[in-house]
C-alpha cells in the first residue's frame, strides 16, 4: 500500500511540473500573438477611428470582441498545436520511453489550459471596471455573462486538446472550428435555440438583445462542454476508461439539465 501511495504521489508530482510547463507553452504560442494582431488592426483600429482617447464605448466593444473572439480561438489553437507537437515531431516513440503515460501527458495539457483562463478571468475583471466605473454603461453585463470570456476560453483549449488526440489529420482544427462558428451562426437570433449556442448569450456580445434566458445556467452549461471536452480527450488512452466513463455520464446529465434549464 505504501509503495503504492507513494507511486501516486510521484506520478501526481510528475503531472503537476509537466502542467505548468504546458501552461507556459500555451500562453506563449506564437498563434496567440498572430490572432491579437489581426484583432487589434482590424477591430481596435475601426472602433477608435477618429476619437482619441477612445470613448469608454470603444474600449468596451474592444474588450468584448478580444475576450470572445481572440482568447477562446487562440486557445483553441494554441491548446492543440501544443497537444499534437509530439506527434508531428515523430517525438512519441521517444515519449513512450519516458516514465509519463500518454494519458497523463494529455491531463497535464488539458490543466495547463487553466492558465489561460486564468488570463481571462483578468480581461473579464477588466471589462467589468470599464461598464461599471462612472457610472453602470447600458447593457452591462453581470457575473455570469461575463463568466463566458474564461469559459469559453477554457472549453476552448480543452477542445484542442481533444482534437488533437482524436482527430490527429492535418486540417481538421480548422475544420473543427469551422463547425463551431456555423453552429453559432445557424442557431443566433432565432428564439430559444440560440442559447444552445457554446458562447456568451450576453447582449453585451450582441446587436439584438437575446430572448430572456438564465445567464446563471448558461454559465453552467458552457463549464459542462469545456468539462466533457476534457474527459474525451482523456478517453482516447485506455487506462481508467470506466471511472471516465462514469463521469462523462454525470457530466453529460447535468450539461443536459443546464441546457434545458438556461432556455427561456
Amino acid at each position: 500500500m505504501t509503495l503504492n501511495m507513494l507511486s501516486r504521489d510521484t506520478a501526481g508530482a510528475a503531472v503537476g511540473t509537466l502542467a505548468r510547463r504546458e501552461a507556459v507553452r500555451i500562453v506563449g504560442h506564437p498563434v496567440y500573438a498572430v490572432l491579437l494582431l489581426y484583432f487589434v488592426l482590424l477591430v481596435g483600429l475601426e472602433a477608435t477611428t477618429g476619437l482619441w482617447p477612445p470613448s469608454r464605448e470603444s474600449v468596451r466593444d474592444l474588450l468584448v470582441t478580444l475576450g470572445v473572439l481572440w482568447l477562446g480561438p487562440a486557445t483553441f489553437f494554441a491548446a492543440n498545436l501544443i497537444a499534437s507537437s509530439a506527434r508531428r515531431a515523430h517525438a512519441e516513440s521517444q515519449l513512450a520511453a519516458t516514465p509519463t503515460t500518454a494519458q497523463a501527458r494529455t491531463l497535464a495539457t488539458c490543466l495547463g489550459v487553466l492558465l489561460p483562463a486564468g488570463l481571462a478571468i483578468g480581461l473579464a475583471a477588466i471589462l467589468w471596471l470599464v461598464e461599471h466605473t462612472v457610472g453602470t454603461m447600458q447593457n452591462a453585463q453581470g457575473p455570469a455573462e461575463l463568466a463566458a470570456i474564461p469559459l469559453c476560453t477554457l472549453g476552448g483549449g480543452l477542445l484542442g486538446v481533444a482534437v488533437a488526440v482524436w482527430l490527429p489529420w492535418r486540417g481538421l482544427p480548422l475544420i473543427v472550428m469551422f463547425v463551431l462558428l456555423a453552429w453559432v451562426v445557424a442557431v443566433m437570433n432565432r428564439g430559444a435555440i440560440q442559447w444552445t449556442a457554446p458562447w456568451t448569450m450576453s447582449p453585451g456580445y450582441d446587436v439584438i438583445r437575446p430572448t430572456a434566458g438564465s445567464q446563471d445556467w448558461h454559465a453552467v452549461y458552457l463549464l459542462g462542454l469545456g468539462l466533457l471536452a476534457a474527459v474525451a480527450a482523456l478517453l482516447r488512452h485506455p487506462s481508467q476508461r470506466r471511472p471516465l466513463l462514469a463521469l462523462g455520464a454525470v457530466l453529460w446529465i447535468g450539461t443536459l439539465a443546464a441546457c434545458w434549464t438556461q432556455l427561456p
